[in-house]
């Protein structure tokens, strides 16, 4: 199977991004920051278990997570379900979300995930300069029938391994639980917890008693968790890491004034 690129990679997140997600998260720590008290609707829910079973089909069609959340994650399709960023995002003036809107399309978790591979089979089969939004509403009209490679090389028989399945529901879920508790995007929520921090995460819970009650009594506890390890723990992390790369980078030596001569 073709690996796609990690696109969250090459659209890193901004330092004012990073700074507002950061006091989001920070604030049952900072009394400074008012904190409004997120209350799920079924609404809210239903998104929640609908992006569960567009992860959980990816897994039983043969997709890793490793490759499907970072493709949906900062994907447009994943801004159809960022419902208070789909302005933001340019998607209500593109042509496009209206057929990204298809009611048909959002019925089935498995339209869901071929039309996910077909618009980054088109996207990234563009030269550098095209419209995509224009090459994307070209193709729709004219090659629905073109199967990308990335489905084309799935396995006959759907994946039945029920501790993969169980993972790749979970992920969505929590997910999309990220985004409504902080009303952040997908790219801003999978910036923070790409997939191997989440995998690792949901293997530690597994081991805990809150691993033992229902998911959608526990999402929330499951998100606070997350959001501690991120602010205590993988920010600073980072900070450091970046800090101790620049501090290398001062204590190297300059090179000799002859040497920089010699390579002129």
């Amino acid at each position: 199977m073709v690996t796609s690129r990690d696109p969250a990679k090459s659209r890193p997140l901004s330092a004012n991004v990073k700074r507002l997600m950061r006091l989001e998260r920070a604030a049952p720590r900072n009394d400074n920051v008012i904190k409004v008290e997120r209350r799920f609707t079924q609404r809210d829910l239903a998104y929640c278990h609908k992006q569960g079973t567009v992860f959980m089909e990816a897994a039983s069609m043969g997709f890793s997570m490793t490759d499907f959340a970072p493709l949906f994650m900062t994907s447009q399709l994943a801004g159809v379900f960022d419902v208070s960023f789909a302005s933001s995002a340019g998607l209500e003036n593109d042509g496009l979300s209206n057929l990204l809107r298809v009611p048909m399309l959002l019925k089935s978790p498995e339209t869901i995930v071929e039309a996910l591979y077909w618009i980054d089979d088109i996207i990234s089969g563009a030269d550098e300069g095209e419209n995509k939004s224009l090459l994307l509403s070209q193709a729709y009209t004219s090659d629905l029938t073109r199967l990308p490679a990335a489905l084309k090389e799935l396995p006959e028989e759907p994946n039945r391994d029920v501790d993969e399945l169980s993972y790749a529901y979970w992920l969505g879920y929590i997910y999309r639980c990220e985004c409504l508790l902080h009303e952040e995007s997908s790219r801003m929520v999978y910036g923070a917890f790409s997939e191997e921090i989440m995998r690792s995460a949901y293997l530690d819970l597994l081991n805990s008693p809150l691993g033992q009650k229902d998911l959608v009594e526990s999402a929330l506890e499951i998100c606070e968790g997350l959001d501690r390890l991120l602010v205590e723990k993988l920010w600073p992390e980072r900070t450091n890491a970046h800090r101790r790369l620049q501090e290398k980078e001062l204590e190297r030596p300059a090179r000799p004034k002859y040497e920089k001569e010699a390579n002129v």
